[in-house]
């Protein structure tokens, strides 16, 4: 499915050593808390580091990122997510060129 309007988060996330999967964990937590605006999330391990992560989320739009992102629940809780967080993250925003939805034909 084309869409110019849907905002897009994507990047990669190191863990403190020994603690992708307490990561994964925390981040899934997170997603469900259910927040508003976010469509689709997948969470993925990196084959060649054992510690690594990429996250790439779909949102409505900018707004709906902007305004869920800042509730005090999930502050809170991605904080919880960034303790277990080695360095800078590394990512980027975008705009929804194509969604490939597997469900329609």
């Amino acid at each position: 499915m084309a869409d110019g309007s849907r905002f897009s988060v994507y990047g990669r996330m190191t863990a403190r050593p020994g603690q992708r999967d307490a990561l994964i964990e925390r981040f899934t937590d997170v997603l469900r808390i259910g927040i508003p605006g976010l469509e689709w999330c997948s969470i993925n391990t990196v084959l060649d580091d054992p510690d690594a992560i990429w996250v790439t989320q779909i949102w409505t739009d900018k707004a709906a990122h902007d305004t869920g992102t800042r509730h005090d629940i999930v502050v809170s809780a991605t904080d919880r997510v960034m303790s277990l967080v080695a360095g800078a993250l590394e990512g980027s925003y975008g705009q929804v060129a194509y969604l490939h939805d597997a469900g329609t034909a």
